[in-house]
């Protein structure tokens, strides 16, 4: 007769749940607080910017400095031409297109593309220059110009490095602009108080 032993089975302690879920976490969180993970946001940032300065300089050469693009665009939306994911939009370009303000945002619009991806370059501002370029996609795609199958990718690139906020500059040249910044500061304060005529 053979018998085989018999196996134990084990059960998971309330210590090793813990134990597991915190090392879970730490693995999760590790790229947005590990300055290690510097390498991984550069990458990050490159392309967004890559696809920032593209878009930028194609606008410039598509005449958006001396025309209205965005307009013509929001004037098809407003009378249903362009198919909008919300209804309300529909209204909001049109409330836009009577004000006289799409010239201004054709103009503006390849300044703010560029300066995005010149931020993602250096690392300076880069969680707010990814909050704004956010703000961007979620208007091309709730205007009915943007598609969603081809905005989300940055959007969410966009998210993770405003989650990454603290490490996503450890390489480019933010400190070196804080300290400058600091610099030009204490300039300014400092010729102020020699141009104020000391009190008798």
């Amino acid at each position: 007769m053979i018998t085989t032993p018999r196996h134990t089975t084990s059960t998971l302690r309330p210590a090793n749940t813990s134990s597991i879920l915190g090392r879970t976490l730490a693995i999760i969180s590790w790229p947005f607080t590990s300055r290690h993970a510097a390498p991984i946001w550069l990458l990050l940032r490159l392309y967004v910017a890559w696809v920032f300065l593209t878009m930028g300089i194609a606008k410039i050469e598509g005449g958006f400095l001396t025309g209205d693009p965005i307009g013509e665009m929001l004037k098809l939306v407003a009378n249903g031409t362009i198919l909008v994911p919300f209804e309300f939009y529909r209204g909001a370009a049109g409330m836009l297109v009577g004000a006289g303000l799409t010239p201004i945002i054709s103009h503006s619009m390849p300044f703010l593309e560029i300066a995005i991806a010149i931020s993602m370059i250096t690392g300076v501002l880069t969680p707010l220059a990814a909050f704004g370029a956010l703000l961007l996609n979620i208007n091309f795609v709730l205007s009915g110009i943007g598609q969603i199958d081809f905005d989300f990718p940055y959007m969410v690139a966009e998210v993770l490095l405003m989650m990454g906020y603290s490490v996503v500059g450890v390489i480019g040249f933010e400190k070196l602009a804080q300290r400058i910044l600091k610099a030009a500061v204490a300039k300014v304060r400092l010729a102020r108080l020699e141009a104020t005529p000391a009190r008798q």
